[in-house]
């Protein structure tokens, strides 16, 4: 892969010499700047897609492939900065498509594109073009955007083996977080979340069949809309199961997602589930009138209970900071006991084998006749020839292929728990007389997948001091879209929740990068120290609570024996630095958590045994 993004990475205005990363163009800040200033850039002649073609590569070449190798990029499309040059003459001559002309996606490497490979990440379908674009590619490419690349992925969508980590692919290698390279990508959008996250592109494509566009986008701090089934055509892309499957968007703002959401929803004849997707749309096709600073106002949001109790003390505190948020903003949240049975969701696994075999055969064959594969049993066989390669074993493949793969059993076994899980939402819904569910994170990616319901998903806040992302989404019922990007977006615009890797990252920030076109940002962004929480014995049975780092005016310190708050208080911080004094009258250990408002919202923890 290095010398594949080697070959096509070029410096910024096309300058000779050593690559390097790129931060802005002509004062466009790549990591802040929505595809709507980017279309405001281009439209006043301040910089063109080509440029934007050779920031983002070169990007990619500074950090994907050298630097903290993030390993997100698959395959980079050697004819991008032709399809760039070829959409700025159409601007020159007055003709722009819309608000994505000129723009570059790089796509899950399971979307098809009959200019360049599509594998899902299998070294059994190395270097095989399938016959035609997805219709989401072919929408976006109409659109005017560009197709930069495919990103790496958890192999076949995640289905290869249990012990396979996520972002993990025989052809790719594994994906690395950017935030933090000791936590997960998650999700088999792995690749697209990393690269969502990094601006290796204006924006990302990733497709869920239960959590793999929300749980990449919590993980890595990007938004994501896992997609009503229906709404977006699937033809064209390889499958893990129809009765699940939706292709979204992951991108760098709310604004953005609902900019290529209004690109690529819509009926298609090639996609029968998408048969009454134009009755859902918005005029126009346009999801950009919902986005509203007052969406909240007024908005009825409800939450599981029980989800809310399995979380942990940092991970709780960034919720409740939202929920707090949220009822400033106007929303009245309210707790639901309905949705306790989030593993409902997770029944839609056992319909999962059958489908994939019968529909990556049937893709195989219409879409690939020429691939020196022509089956799953053939990829099986493929595999076990290449154990340095497949080396997390292939259990779920062979698990697949055991099943009969025939497609009359899709609904059979599909539909008991499609019905149970839209029965479960919707009683929660009806039980809070909520419009949308807020979830902690992904916690409701499954039973959401399973319905076929919608989630808009943010950044919340990040734990570990400040290393970790964690989201906020929006569950709603179907074809919801419009309001859930609302919610979200009244939420974003106050929260400022998101901030760059390369903030909080050593490895990240450490890559020197050179302006680019006559932008002069001088190397980054300034690192955030992470948060800190020091505890000390301050005297018989006392302790002293030091916090370090914070960027809050006050800081919320509460302090846990067991499941029982002990003492909860909300200091004054001065150069970053605030205390607390805690007499511990009992023994046991003292667990304190940090919740730093920020901007960023970041929490910490620590804790101290007292016998």
């Amino acid at each position: 892969m290095a010398s594949v993004v080697a070959a096509f990475a070029v410096p910024a205005g096309g300058a000779d010499g050593p690559t390097a990363c790129v931060n802005s163009v002509v004062g466009l800040d790549l990591q802040t700047a929505t595809i709507a200033d980017a279309e405001r850039a281009m439209a006043a002649g301040r910089v063109s897609s080509a440029q934007l073609v050779d920031a983002y590569l070169a990007r990619i070449a500074a950090y994907d492939t050298a630097g903290p190798k993030l390993n997100a990029i698959r395959h980079l499309n050697p004819q991008a900065r032709e399809q760039a040059e070829a959409l700025d003459a159409e601007r020159r001559a007055g003709h722009v498509r819309g608000p994505l002309h000129g723009i570059p996606v790089l796509l899950k490497d399971n979307y098809g594109t009959a200019d360049e490979p599509t594998t899902a990440g299998s070294i059994a379908l190395e270097d095989v073009v399938p016959k035609d674009d997805a219709t989401v590619v072919r929408r976006l490419r109409e659109a005017g955007a560009v197709v930069l690349g495919k990103a790496n992925l958890s192999e076949f969508a995640g289905w290869v083996d249990l012990q396979m980590p996520a972002g993990y692919s025989s052809l790719g290698g594994q994906v690395v977080n950017a935030n933090d390279p000791d936590y997960t990508p998650s999700g088999s959008s792995a690749g697209s979340g990393v690269a969502a996250s990094m601006a290796f592109s204006g924006f990302a494509m990733g497709t869920e069949t239960s959590g793999s566009i929300l749980s990449p986008s919590d993980a890595n701090g990007v938004v994501g809309v896992k997609t009503t089934l229906g709404l977006v055509s699937r033809f064209g892309i390889l499958p893990l199961a129809p009765d699940f499957d939706v292709p979204g968007p992951m991108t760098r703002s709310v604004t953005d997602a609902a900019i290529v959401l209004g690109a690529i929803a819509g009926p298609d004849e090639h996609d029968p589930a998408t048969a009454d997707a134009a009755s859902h749309i918005p005029p126009g096709g346009d999801y950009s009138p919902a986005l509203s600073t007052g969406a909240l106002k007024g908005a009825r949001l409800a939450y599981s209970q029980d989800a809310y109790d399995s979380l942990d003390d940092e991970h709780r505190a960034l919720f409740d900071a939202g929920i707090d948020r949220l009822r400033r903003l106007g929303a009245t949240v309210v707790a639901v006991e309905s949705m306790r049975a989030e593993s409902s969701g997770l029944a839609e696994i056992g319909a999962i084998p059958n489908e994939f075999k019968a529909s990556l055969n049937a893709y195989l064959a219409d879409q690939m006749p020429g691939a020196q594969v022509h089956s799953l049993s053939e990829i099986i066989a493929f595999n076990s020839q290449h154990p340095d390669r497949v080396k997390y074993g292939q259990g779920l493949l062979q698990a697949s292929d055991a099943t009969p793969g025939r497609e009359e059993l899709f609904a059979p076994q599909a539909e008991p728990s499609r019905a149970s899980a839209r029965q479960t939402i919707d009683a929660a819904l009806t039980e809070g007389e909520a419009d949308a569910i807020i979830t902690p994170g992904n916690a409701h990616a499954n039973i959401g997948a399973a319905a076929g319901y919608p989630t808009v998903i943010e950044p919340l806040g990040y734990t570990d001091g400040g290393k970790r992302p964690f989201g906020l989404g929006f569950l709603g019922p179907a074809f919801s879209e419009p309001k859930l990007l609302g919610f979200a977006y009244a939420y974003e615009q106050d929260a400022h929740a998101r901030v760059a890797p390369d903030v909080v990252n050593p490895a990240v920030a450490s890559v020197p990068c050179a302006a680019g076109s006559g932008a002069a940002d001088g190397g980054g962004k300034r690192r955030v120290r992470p948060l800190r929480v020091v505890i000390h014995f301050h005297g018989h049975r006392q302790l002293r609570v030091t916090v370090l780092h914070a960027l809050g005016h006050h800081a919320l310190i509460s302090v846990r024996r067991g499941r029982k708050l002990l003492d909860q208080d909300y200091p004054r911080v001065r150069r970053g630095t605030t205390h607390m004094r805690l007499r511990a009258r009992r023994r046991g250990v003292y667990r304190v958590t940090v919740a730093d408002p920020g901007p960023p919202l970041r929490t910490a923890r620590a804790k101290r045994g007292v016998r």
